[in-house]
């Protein structure tokens, strides 16, 4: 009883913070389970925010009161309850498109297809920032999105942009003489006015091609930038770069 009355006032002191909190959800049509290292294949959508975890499978809906939350990285990292007040594990990486599931000894990843951050709408009844001279002072949104109502495209769409890796990629000498192939993760971010900033190399396969990846998208022509609200807005967008020796 004195458990479930401690519980009752951490979920109510969390509750409180909901309204600042982010909410999302998310899709996974597969996932892997680490103790019979088995893929499988289940739809599965979830739905969270500052007091709850929902995961729905098919028919069946399970629900997880949430402890806490804490921050390490991208990661998101719930401790929840389930309806059995078992500890449940979870940890959620919006970038990387992942959902870790840990009770006991089970140990699932989902592969998430689709992730979408629910934002409240929220109305500015303030009144207007005036200048000097009287005039409505614009306040720019700097905000770097993760998704969009409209999301940032390579001029003519992704098969102009593997044409344009095709045409510009130089395999490394050292990726030939090692026989290097594979597939360099990059993150930037898209501009406003389309142009690429903040270029990151997430995963690379060594022997020069990670640096080789950078230099020839920084050498891309300005992208059709994301929208939200008809807006033009700054949004993260990720590229994979392949190297194949010819």
């Amino acid at each position: 009883m004195r458990n479930k009355f401690f519980l009752s006032v951490v979920l109510l002191l969390v509750s409180q913070l909901k309204i600042n909190a982010q909410q999302f959800e998310a899709h996974s049509a597969q996932y892997k389970d680490f103790s019979s290292g088995q893929t499988k294949i289940e739809t599965t959508t979830f739905e969270f925010d500052s007091t709850s975890f929902t995961m729905h499978m098919g028919e069946m809906n399970v629900y997880f009161g949430l402890v806490d939350m804490a921050m390490a990285g991208a990661n998101r990292n719930y401790r929840l309850l389930d309806r059995n007040d078992d500890t449940v594990y979870v940890t959620f990486n919006p970038r990387s498109k992942f959902i870790d599931y840990r009770l006991k000894t089970y140990y699932l990843r989902y592969i998430l297809d689709k992730v979408k951050e629910i934002k409240p709408e929220v109305i500015d009844t303030s009144p207007p920032k005036l200048d000097s001279l009287g005039n409505e002072i614009i306040i720019e949104d700097t905000t770097i999105y993760e998704e969009a109502d409209v999301m940032p495209e390579f001029p003519g769409g992704k098969g102009e942009m593997v044409a344009f890796f095709t045409k510009n990629i130089h395999y490394p000498k050292e990726a030939e003489k090692n026989k290097t192939k594979g597939f360099v993760k990059l993150m930037a971010v898209i501009e406003k006015d389309g142009t690429l900033t903040n270029i990151l190399v997430m995963n690379d396969i060594g022997s020069g091609c990670g640096a080789e990846a950078v230099r020839v998208v920084k050498t891309m022509p300005a992208w059709n930038p994301g929208e939200n609200k008809g807006e033009s807005v700054r949004v993260r967008v990720e590229m994979m770069v392949g190297f194949m020796p010819k």
